[in-house]
């Protein structure tokens, strides 16, 4: 997605010293979101309610927890955070075949309580604990940046 964007702004005539800067913001945003503690990267959605900045359609992007908050970047420039109070972990369940892509053999979608309103969250199986580690209870981050339960 990135990539197009980019090759649009070329045919659109953009200098290209705009869209390697450009580029450069979006990949330097991207590692450093990467680089933070408990950061996960899947797909979100509301399955009722209301949440501002997120809608019924599995949207990407890249997640972190801040106390109960779930901190969501959405993508592709990852610029735009949305900010998700937490009650609870509503549940969680195997991905229905084709329901989401690009997150591994056996994708997890975990719901959770906000408010009035629910959400879910897709993720590889392997980003299932830091996943649910918001809500859950205390998180300890080790040397890699990965978190685990205390």
């Amino acid at each position: 997605m990135r990539a197009v964007l980019i090759a649009l702004l070329v045919v659109l005539g953009v200098d290209l010293v705009v869209v390697l800067a450009i580029a450069v913001l979006v990949i330097g945003r991207k590692r450093w979101l990467m680089k933070q503690p408990g950061e996960f990267t899947g797909v979100i959605r509301v399955s009722s309610g209301e949440i501002d900045g997120l809608g019924p359609k599995w949207r990407r992007g890249s997640g972190r927890w801040v106390r109960d908050v779930l901190v969501w970047s959405r993508a592709p420039f990852l610029f735009r955070n949305v900010l998700i109070p937490v009650d609870s972990v509503a549940g969680e369940r195997q991905a229905g075949d084709g329901e989401v892509k690009r997150l591994g053999d056996r994708p997890i979608v975990v719901g959770f309580v906000a408010g009035s309103a629910a959400i879910e969250v897709a993720v590889d199986a392997g980003d299932h604990d830091r996943t649910i580690s918001g809500p859950v209870g205390a998180v300890d981050v080790d040397s890699g940046g990965k978190a685990s339960h205390a």
